[in-house]
């Protein structure tokens, strides 16, 4: 009969694991998100299958005067399109560039009303906080996806979302960091990442920020110079530009 592993072992194991786990997180997150994908394909958007060499790009926390309207500038020059999952407390005091976001052929997301991890929200605030933005970003143009702050989710927010018939959207590809100082070795890093059907998830809104447009530019030029195209999420899962959020 085996004897069972001293409790230090145990404990032992368990650390390696779950520094394995971080390591396999950090090192290849599209990997785990592909991962996840396959157990929610039709409630949870991580990727889309695609023989096109088209992708989404995507970004969270805006709108913000010091970053936005770079962000739409670069866009613009690379004929890129993307989808900005805005935050209705930054939408509500910046209506004009909510405006030219959707003026300019880019997606509205719901992104809540302020930037905290959404799943430690109570039911009722999160219910709460999903509309009141709903009602804040419609008026500009159809919403269709909502992505929570920091990423988790439980089913129970999943259902909730449907009665505004959201589907939630996460990504596959994003940098580790929400600020970038090289720039250049961020753009590096995620073109490597990506492929046909890739969601990419990059963040704004703030002064300390203002690096993502030129991460952004980078990007699309590697991206342009491989034959990829950045696009909306709605173009990406083949949903009509017109539709009603």
């Amino acid at each position: 009969m085996r004897r069972p592993l001293p409790a230090s072992a145990v404990v032992a194991a368990a650390a390696l694991a779950g520094a394995a786990a971080v390591v396999v997180v950090v090192r290849w997150p599209h990997r785990v998100a592909a991962g996840v994908g396959r157990l929610t394909p039709d409630r949870v958007l991580f990727s889309v299958p695609s023989r096109a060499p088209v992708l989404a790009l995507t970004f969270d926390d805006g709108p913000h005067p010091d970053t936005t309207p770079r962000l739409l500038d670069v866009l613009a020059r690379h004929d890129a399109r993307a989808t900005f999952f805005l935050l209705g407390r930054q939408a509500a005091v910046h209506p004009d560039l909510v405006e030219r976001i959707t003026r300019e052929g880019h997606e509205l997301g719901n992104h809540l009303m302020s930037d905290a991890p959404s799943i430690r929200l109570p039911p009722e605030e999160f219910a709460r906080q999903l509309r009141e933005a709903h009602e804040i970003l419609s008026p500009h143009g159809p919403v269709r996806f909502f992505r929570p702050g920091s990423g988790w989710f439980t089913p129970r927010m999943l259902r909730q979302a449907t009665e505004l018939d959201y589907r939630c959207a996460l990504g596959s590809v994003a940098p580790l960091a929400t600020s970038h100082p090289d720039p250049d070795r961020v753009a590096d890093r995620l073109a490597g990442r990506c492929h046909p059907g890739a969601i990419i998830v990059l963040h704004e809104g703030s002064s300390d920020r203002e690096t993502v447009a030129e991460v952004t530019d980078l990007l699309l030029a590697r991206l342009n110079a491989v034959g990829l195209r950045a696009t909306t999420l709605a173009e990406l899962t083949g949903l009509p530009a017109d539709r009603a959020g």
